[in-house]
């Protein structure tokens, strides 16, 4: 490794350019006078001390009681794994304060036994739907029915059914397509998931819970574009509930061969 690089390495560990370069050219020349060292690492005079009793605050270098005063640099192993120590524990601290950060800036929850109206979501993330189902699926109790056009395969998604199904939640899947891939198809069979086929064109998706909340995701053709809408209106839920209820006894089952 090239002097430079150590340079740049103890920088990384928390030493300023100046503190890095002082005990580098420390090590290389063993017990030396500040002058020497401020030629030597090319550091400015006026710079020099002030870095050195930085050094010394930092326990990476010592200073002899004779005149002219000397200045050596710590054992390097010593040195580097003070300043591993030192980085660890600022790392621990860190993560406590980014835990409680993450508390702290958490948005008020609202009650949603007393939300109101219909929500819409715009975005152009396709998993920030699927985010939202797996929210619903967590809270379900008795039930779910979800129409999509074809079968989800991402992990959050599968995740949150096979919950369902350990609580003993009757999930009941429904697509219009997306049997290209039998692969994906045979998992959610062998997982015990229910799966039925409805034959029907351009149709939007859509989640309903327990008969207490629904989400319809529209089919606006735009690929990078989805709007949907979520409610927990009475009307509304018992509308979609009994439309799916309906498509699930027209549906045809899906069995391994």
């Amino acid at each position: 490794m090239e002097k430079e690089e150590i340079i740049k390495t103890l920088q990384k560990f928390g030493l300023t350019e100046y503190e890095s370069k002082a005990y580098v050219t420390l090590s290389l020349l063993g017990p030396s006078k500040a002058s020497e060292i401020s030629k030597q690492a090319c550091i400015p005079q006026s710079k020099i001390y002030v870095t050195l009793e930085s050094l010394m605050e930092k326990q990476l270098v010592e200073i002899s009681e004779e005149r002219p005063k000397l200045f050596k640099a710590v054992t390097p192993q010593f040195v580097i794994k003070s300043l591993l120590e030192a980085r660890e524990q600022e790392f621990k601290e860190l993560k406590q304060k980014a835990f409680l950060i993450s508390r702290l800036l958490r948005p008020i929850e609202v009650d949603e036994e007393f939300a109101e109206g219909v929500w819409v979501q715009k975005t152009e993330k396709y998993m920030e739907i699927l985010d939202k189902l797996v929210q619903m699926f967590k809270k379900a109790r008795r039930y779910v029915y979800d129409f999509t056009k074809s079968l989800p395969y991402s992990s959050s998604y599968r995740e949150a059914l096979l919950d369902c199904k350990e609580r003993g939640i009757k999930v009941h899947l429904m697509v219009t397509n997306g049997f290209e891939n039998m692969e994906k198809v045979k998992w959610y069979l062998k997982s015990g998931i229910k799966l039925r086929v409805v034959e029907l064109g351009l149709h939007p998706r859509i989640v309903v819970v327990d008969g207490k909340e629904a989400m319809v995701r529209l089919e606006n053709g735009e690929k990078l574009n989805f709007h949907s809408i979520w409610s927990k209106d009475p009307s509304f839920v018992n509308m979609l509930d009994s439309y799916m209820r309906s498509l699930w006894e027209k549906a045809k089952e899906v069995k391994l061969r």
